[in-house]
This record gives structure tokens, sequence and C-alpha cells, in this order.
């Protein structure tokens, strides 16, 4: 069994559909960021929003996932908790309105959604696999017009937890596949099945719903 296959099959790894990108100008070349981690690497934010369709969907695959990442690092599918309540940070996993900048105002786009903190394989040295809304893979001179700030994608996402530094839940980005399509906002890969991937039709809609209530509520 691949290492891949092994991750599906303890439910850390999850399909996200269309997630809003953002801080997406490390998916092209490495740079250092905000966390507590002084390394440069890829990487970008997941955004969740409340009004999408799938937000329900895509925040209990999320809790599914994070449980799952617990019960493989410590045998305690709830760890998520503990750590959430004392080191909010140290979960990849957080309500927007946790995500401010050096002013303390919230991010744009990030009031009253939830956003993932994620690198890229092996910690982010590695740039997550990247694919155009046909699932063909991104160029490297086209990374930064189709994956920008404000886009929406569908993403292979690996949950994990980890004691390195202190004990914390973290995510890895694995694949990406960008719809090419959303406003632009500002700021403040291993073997995966494709076939999970829906195809696009190139006059993709927009759709929204309202949000369904979830049970776990995160800092």
């Amino acid at each position: 069994m691949s290492t891949t296959e092994e991750k599906k099959d303890d439910g850390r790894t999850v399909l996200l559909k269309r997630v809003r990108l953002s801080f997406t100008d490390s998916l092209k070349d490495k740079k250092r960021t905000s966390d507590e981690s002084d390394k440069e690497s890829h990487g970008c934010n997941l955004l969740l929003e409340a009004s999408g369709k799938e937000f329900a969907a895509n925040k209990a695959k999320v809790m599914s996932a994070i449980r799952a990442a617990c019960d493989v690092a410590w045998k305690k599918p709830e760890a998520w908790k503990d750590i959430a309540e004392e080191s909010p940070k140290r979960v990849c996993f957080r309500k927007g309105e946790r995500f401010k900048n050096r002013e303390g105002a919230v991010y744009q786009g990030y009031d009253g959604n939830f956003a993932i903190t994620a690198k890229g394989p092996s910690a982010g040295q590695k740039r997550p696999k990247l694919l155009d809304r046909h699932k063909r893979e991104v160029a490297y001179g086209d990374i930064a017009d189709v994956f920008y700030g404000g886009s929406y994608a569908d993403a292979f996402v690996s949950f994990y937890g980890t004691d390195k530094g202190s004990r914390g839940i973290f995510a890895s980005i694995e694949l990406i596949r960008s719809h090419q399509e959303g406003d632009r906002m500002g700021n403040g890969a291993p073997d995966l099945d494709l076939g999970e991937l829906e195809d696009l039709d190139d006059e993709d809609l927009m759709s929204t719903g309202s949000s369904e209530s979830v049970d776990d509520d995160l800092l």
C-alpha cells in the first residue's frame, strides 16, 4: 500500500470542493510565512465560505479529518479541543475572525467564514500539484494568473498531528484544481485519484445557499 493510500484509508486526507484561495503568492515561489516556523515554504490559506452550498459538507470533512489525525497521533480524536483552547494558532482550522493583520483588522473575506492555513507537501518544501479547470498541470509561469487570492478551487488536503515545537494540528495541501473564476481579493505532490474531481463546464455558475449548522465550534 502506498503512502497516499494509507493517508486516504485513515481518513486524514479529504477533497474540499469550491473553497476560496487566499495568500497564494507562495504557491509559485517559497516565501516566509507568518506562522511559528521561520522557514520559507509553499502554501496558502483555504477559505470555507459560510454562504456556499459546499460549506456544511466541507466543514464536516475537515472536522472528521482532524479527529482522524488526532487519533493517529495521540489515540485521542478530541485532542484538538485542548489544543484550540490552550494554543489556538496550533490548530490550522479556525474561525475567520481569528485571522488579523498587524493592525488587528480581520482579513478581507474572512469575517463570518472559516479558514485553513496549509503548506505544500514535505512541510512546504514541495509545491502542491497545481491543475487548471480542465485538470491540466499549470506551467510555472502561469501559476500566479491561475491561482490568485479570491479564486475558487477544489483541493486535496491532508491533516496531521505533531508534538514538534508543542502539540498541534496542521494541514498539507496535496493538490489544487483551480476553477479559474472568482473576484480577486486583497491579502492582509503525491499520486491522487483525479477521478474524484468532477469535470467543470466552461460556463460554471457560482451557486450559494444557506449553510447548515455544524456542532463543532472552533475558536
